[in-house]
């Protein structure tokens, strides 16, 4: 996440993880950020490490970084 971006978003955002992501781990990112309220969809490319967040509602960055680095995906920047 960039300096100066705002705190809460609504539609997409997309993140560059600290590095690739296993297809377990992966799966999981999905499932969490799915449950959340706010989340409509995400997309991991665990490849390249870029996820993108789509909300329904505003969303608040810190809680998709806080579930990224819960499971071991921080995010670059």
């Amino acid at each position: 996440m960039m300096r100066g971006t705002p705190r809460t978003f609504v539609g997409s955002v997309v993140l560059d993880l600290a590095g690739p992501v296993d297809p377990a781990t992966a799966a999981q990112v999905r499932a969490e950020l799915e449950r959340h309220p706010r989340i409509r969809a995400c997309e991991l490319d665990a490849a390249s490490g870029t996820l993108v967040v789509t909300a329904r509602a505003a969303a608040d960055r810190n809680d998709v970084v806080a579930v990224l680095e819960r499971l071991g995906c921080p995010v670059r920047g």
